[in-house]
């Protein structure tokens, strides 16, 4: 009979994991049910071996946190037109994971299924799969149940994830050909040090002159990067594994983000481009029908260890003790005073979410611009610098044979 591993929760929220044998995964969930336990996963389970467990947990992790918000727009835009178009939630559900690829999220579309049928909230049935659905957008789900208009919300959400996934687009797209003009360039001359400048060794030694001192650079750097290859990888990782040791520190990483606010061109972009996703979380989930201190404090949670996080915090605890928004965001330096007049206007005329998706339509539009200019001011750079070391690589091949011409002349 076959085996199957499931993972189900009990009357009190945990979850149980464990293997039954059963002819079929109905069969499981059936017995599951009976048992009072409300099954989410049911897989056939596979031969005990550690290192192929080992290897499949980590592929699990990779492609769970790989193309999460690739996921969420296809799903909650089929969500959307289904539950708006009069279909109950479980047929939707069903819809959606009949047209959905990807096995493991088939799985968990089928465990969401499972726990509505069972009579959870969907909001209580995506919270199992914290993983895959964020805070904001269970939160979100939620207050649609509570108000009688999910087929909104999950709207309102399906246009919020896609801005947001084209956005990163725009930001991929952009840096894409700096960085390949970067890789191809350091690639480039790493070939040349190890390989053909090793090869002229011997003809400089055999002229019988002086070498000149580009010349000599560059036969030290072709010799250190041959003989210690090694010790160079091994410092770039002992400098990453420091670096990543000592941003762990909640109140260092601040301060070089702070440090990296203050870089000209490239501060002013990163700060926006927080204030961008800030404004716009705010507007989603205060439009959303969500209190503005839980709104606050998902778009902080949103925001990991920023700057950005700490002072909507700063801004949650003013509110919640019964200030205004526009004097909780006054509160830190990092709310321009555009942001905080813009606010002010829209408590006073009730219409703060409108306000706030016009000023994060607003810093959307100008991290774009401010994208473009950065990308166009860095590519020139990298093809000038990539020109001047060639033409030292070229002078220093070169001087040597115009002064052993001389000496023959």
């Amino acid at each position: 009979m076959p085996v199957y591993a499931y993972r189900a929760l009990n009357t009190q929220g945990k979850t149980i994991r464990g293997v039954l044998d059963a002819d079929s995964p109905g069969l499981v969930r059936s017995r599951l049910r009976a048992e009072g336990l409300f099954p989410v996963e049911v897989l056939p389970a596979a031969p005990s071996r550690p290192r192929g467990k080992f290897v499949s947990r980590w592929k699990e992790v990779l492609t769970r946190s790989r193309g999460t918000l690739k996921q969420l727009v296809p799903i909650t835009r089929q969500l959307a037109t289904l539950i708006s178009a009069g279909l109950p939630v479980v047929q939707a559900l069903d819809t959606v994971q009949e047209q959905t690829g990807e096995t493991n999220l088939r799985h968990i579309l089928a465990g969401i299924k499972d726990q509505v049928s069972s009579g959870e909230s969907l909001a209580e049935a995506l919270r199992g799969q914290g993983r895959v659905f964020p805070t904001f957008y269970i939160q979100l789900v939620r207050a649609g149940e509570a108000s009688g208009s999910l087929d909104q919300v999950l709207e309102r959400l399906a246009l919020n994830l896609e801005r947001r996934l084209a956005r990163r687009a725009k930001i991929v797209s952009a840096l894409t050909y700096p960085a390949f003009l970067a890789v191809v360039g350091l690639g480039v001359l790493v070939f040349v040090l190890s390989f053909i400048i090793p090869t002229m060794t011997g003809l400089f030694n055999d002229l019988g002159a002086a070498v000149p001192l580009p010349t000599r650079i560059l036969l030290g750097l072709s010799g250190f990067l041959r003989r210690y290859w090694w010790l160079l990888l091994l410092g770039l990782a002992a400098a990453a594994l420091l670096g990543f040791r000592l941003l762990k520190n909640e109140d260092r990483y601040r301060r070089v983000e702070a440090f990296l606010f203050r870089v000209p061109l490239f501060g002013p972009l990163l700060s926006e481009l927080y204030l961008a996703q800030a404004l716009r979380s705010l507007a989603l989930l205060s439009g959303g029908g969500l209190p503005l201190t839980t709104a606050l404090e998902i778009t902080g949670q949103g925001l990991g260890r920023s700057n950005f996080a700490t002072a909507l915090e700063t801004a949650r605890e003013l509110v919640s003790q019964g200030r205004s928004l526009t004097e909780g965001l006054a509160a830190s330096r990092l709310f321009p005073p555009l942001v905080q007049r813009m606010v002010a206007v829209g408590e006073a005329g009730g219409v703060l979410a409108e306000m706030l998706a016009r000023l994060a339509q607003t810093y959307e539009e100008e991290t774009d611009r401010a994208m473009t200019t950065l990308t166009s001011l860095v590519e020139p750079v990298i093809i000038v610098a990539m020109g001047l070391v060639v033409g030292f690589i070229l002078l220093s091949v070169l001087l040597p044979i115009f002064e052993l011409s001389g000496l023959v002349g």
